[in-house]
């Protein structure tokens, strides 16, 4: 009987990207909505950017979240009358987000030529581990 095993590959995952514990920022945007931004943790590069905004401009529901990437963050909008539970829902669902975009790079990442290096746009904070 031969049992086939899953090789992971050596070394670290190519993107991390992920959202702070703290340092969302905030403004008011007219009388009815409110725009809140977050710096993202990670290297944000042409690949993962291009993987980022391939990935909102299929899923509508994903759509109000806007890549800064020479800033390396995210914004979205939210009604005025949103309280602090509905904000965390949105960053709960851009953290899903997130997890989503590295994971589709780290596969297109890991089909590129051998050699050839993602082009970078900006790089945030990336964490230790």
């Amino acid at each position: 009987m031969h049992i086939e095993t899953r090789q992971h590959p050596a070394g670290p995952i190519p993107y991390d990207v992920s959202l702070p514990e703290s340092g969302l920022d905030w403004q008011r945007v007219g009388p009815l909505f409110e725009r809140y931004s977050i710096k993202l943790l990670g290297t944000v590069d042409a690949h993962w950017t291009d993987c980022y905004q391939g990935i909102a401009a299929t899923t509508p529901s994903l759509s109000r979240f806007r890549l800064d990437p020479a800033n390396c963050a995210v914004s979205f909008t939210c009604r005025a009358t949103d309280g602090p539970v509905e904000v965390m829902t949105v960053l709960k669902i851009l953290e899903k987000f997130l997890e989503r975009v590295n994971q589709e790079a780290c596969m297109a990442a890991a089909r590129l030529e051998p050699g050839t290096a993602p082009r970078s746009v900006a790089a945030s904070g990336a964490r230790s581990r």
